[in-house]
């Protein structure tokens, strides 16, 4: 997270210089504790970090950069003097229950400082990085004593949700002819059992390729039909329309395929996170895994999570309107790259009443017990 930078100068003096050190902290209102590792690159001015909480085992990786550098660090690296006090940044990280965090770190040397963060469910938390291995360890050890009389961590753990009710839904849509289908990983994940309902009944799934990280899964049903044409939504901007295909709130909506439409709002996700979409397309429970579709009729996103109305009441005091995400489609192309899969060609003048007729067929409502 310390990162330097500088002149040009400086840069040369330091090149090909890269170091690693532990990152180490813990939230304020909650048993968790983290430690992991910062690999530093100080030409480039850039952080990969990786965490661990000891409690949840909720893993976390993202990068860092640089955001306020001071004069005098400026006026050091004029006199090849590597100088980093003082500089503030900003780390964004993704965490395997789908989850992401956002801090900010202010450096007292090249490679040591400390910070603050929130999750996306505004829980906040401390960290110091740039440690010995022994001090590191020795903090790890102090944070987690401090906290050990607080609640757990709330990590999202959709197997235990599924053991509540017995079963979950979601939406999956081909993406082959020969039965591949694409759904969220969250959907899936954990599952014993895993089944599409048909109009001829429930057939059933077979697990092909996960990509947990970015909450996408391959599968493969028993079944042919028209797929949806993939796109990796590099020419995806901000205002473009989309159409989401899903199966929301069964219990209460039904089965019937339901169709909402709406605009791109922003192409990152809650804070800032690059792997989603921001939508305000209605959506619902149930939506996940679900196509996002552009006028083409190319699939640009995979229906993912909407943010929640209590929490962001309680974060800033005021309920969210119609905040929904999706996870871009790019890691979707990724996923099913290494598999013979081929996507049929998108129609430029499609309106979006006609998607709907020609790939009603090919959405799927996702049964996981």
């Amino acid at each position: 997270m310390a990162l330097l930078a500088g002149l040009f100068a400086t840069a040369v003096l330091l090149a090909g210089c890269s170091v690693k050190y532990p990152v180490v902290g813990a939230f304020d209102d909650y048993n968790e504790v983290f430690i992991g590792e910062v690999d530093h690159n100080l030409v480039s001015g850039t952080a990969s970090i990786q965490v661990e909480g000891k409690n949840s085992g909720l893993q976390c990786k993202g990068n860092s950069r640089v955001l306020h550098i001071p004069l005098s660090n400026i006026i050091a690296g004029s006199f090849l003097i590597p100088y980093c006090t003082g500089q503030e940044g900003i780390a964004i990280l993704s965490c395997s229950d789908g989850s992401a965090i956002k801090a900010t770190w202010t450096a007292e040397s090249c490679t040591s400082g400390y910070g603050h963060g929130y999750d996306q469910n505004g829980a906040r938390f401390n960290f110091a990085f740039g440690l010995s291995e022994e001090e590191a360890f020795q903090r790890f050890k102090e944070d987690e004593a401090e906290v050990a009389n607080l609640p757990e961590y709330p990590v999202y753990r959709p197997k235990e949700k599924r053991e509540e009710l017995g079963f979950s839904t979601g939406t999956g849509f081909l993406v082959s002819e020969t039965g591949y289908l694409m759904t969220n990983y969250h959907v899936i994940e954990d599952a014993e059992e895993i089944s599409i309902k048909t109009a001829s009944g429930e057939l059933p799934v077979t697990v092909v390729a996960t990509d947990e990280a970015n909450d996408v899964a391959l599968v493969r049903a028993p079944i042919s039909g028209t797929p949806l044409p993939l796109s990796r939504g590099d020419d995806l901007v901000v205002a473009d329309e989309v159409m989401a295909l899903g199966y929301p709130l069964v219990m209460l909506q039904g089965q019937t395929l339901k169709a909402t439409f709406g605009r791109v709002n922003a192409l990152s996700g809650i804070l800032d996170h690059p792997r989603y979409i921001q939508i305000d397309v209605p959506i619902q429970p149930g939506n996940s895994g679900g196509p996002l579709v552009d006028e083409t009729g190319r699939v640009v996103g995979i229906v993912t999570m909407t943010l929640d109305d209590l929490v962001t009441l309680g974060v800033v005091g005021t309920l969210p309107q119609n905040v929904n995400y999706a996870v871009k489609s790019k890691y979707i192309v990724d996923l099913v790259s290494d598999f013979e899969i081929s996507s049929s060609n998108s129609d430029q003048d499609s309106e979006f009443r006609d998607l709907v007729a020609r790939y009603r067929d090919s959405v799927f409502l996702v049964i996981a017990r």
